[in-house]
C-alpha cells in the first residue's frame, strides 16, 4: 500500500524509504506493477487497474524537483519526502489490464496510455456522484427504469448508488434486495451498469442540466 502520484504521462510517481521491503525488491528486479482501486472499492463489481513495467529510481536533480512538485500537489501533508532515506521512484508503464467489474475487463497499450487525456468531469464528478446518493437516490433509480426499462428495476432494486460521472455518463451500482430472490435467479447481488447522458457535457453546470433533464423526464 503505497501514496503515489502521476506524472504529465500518467506515470506513477513515489517517494520510497530504503528500508522498505517494497524498495529493496525493486532495487533486485525493477518489474513491477502497480493496482490503483477506485475509490469506492469493495470487491469483484467494483473496477480497478494495473499498471506493469519497470521501477526505476530517479537520480537527475531536475527530474527529482519536478516530481517532488508533482507529489506535493497531490500529497500536501507529505513532510517525508524531504527525509535523507527517502529516495524518488518511477514506473515506466509499459502495459495496463483494466477490470471495470463483472464482464467488463480489457487492455491497454502503453501508446494508448501516454495519448489519453482526463476526463474532464472525472475532476468533481465525485462529488456530484455523493451528492446524488445522499439526496437524490430516488431520482438515480427513476432513471435507471426509464433508460433502461429491461431492468424492470422496481421488481428487487435495494439500492442504486452512481460510482462515477464522466462526460458521456455514469456508472450506476444497483444492489438487490436480498429478499427478493426469484427476482434475476443466479445474477450477484450488485453489479453495475452504464447510464449514458443523453449527449456529452464538458462542466459542471452541463452535468446538473443533462441529470435533472434526465430525472424530469424520467418522472412522466
Amino acid at each position: 500500500m503505497v501514496g503515489f502520484a502521476p506524472d504529465e504521462e500518467g506515470r506513477p510517481l513515489f517517494v520510497f524509504s530504503s528500508m522498505s521491503s517494497h524498495t529493496q525488491d525493486i532495487q533486485a528486479n525493477p518489474k513491477c506493477s502497480l493496482t490503483v482501486a477506485s475509490k469506492e472499492f469493495k470487491g469483484a463489481a467494483d473496477g480497478r487497474v494495473n499498471l506493469m513495467g519497470t521501477c526505476e529510481r530517479l537520480k537527475d536533480p531536475d527530474e527529482i524537483a519536478k516530481a517532488k512538485a508533482i507529489y506535493l500537489a497531490k500529497h500536501p501533508g507529505a513532510f517525508w519526502v524531504d527525509f535523507g532515506d527517502f529516495f524518488w521512484y518511477r514506473i515506466e508503464v509499459e502495459y495496463i489490464r483494466f477490470v471495470g467489474g463483472f464482464a467488463r475487463a480489457g487492455s491497454v497499450t502503453a501508446k494508448e496510455y501516454r495519448e489519453a487525456k482526463p476526463d474532464p468531469i472525472m475532476a468533481f464528478g465525485g462529488h456530484i456522484a455523493s451528492h446524488m446518493n445522499d439526496d437524490h437516490m430516488d431520482s438515480t433509480i427513476a432513471m435507471v427504469r426509464h433508460y433502461i426499462p429491461s431492468m424492470n428495476v422496481d421488481n428487487y432494486i435495494h439500492k442504486a448508488e452512481i460510482t462515477s460521472v464522466d462526460s458521456l455518463g455514469m456508472y450506476v451500482k444497483i444492489t438487490r434486495d436480498p429478499n427478493n430472490n426469484e427476482q434475476l435467479p443466479g445474477q450477484p447481488l450488485q453489479f453495475k451498469l452504464r447510464l449514458p447522458f443523453p449527449r456529452p457535457v464538458t462542466e459542471r453546470k452541463d452535468v446538473k442540466n443533462v441529470i435533472v433533464e434526465m430525472t424530469q423526464a424520467s418522472m412522466k
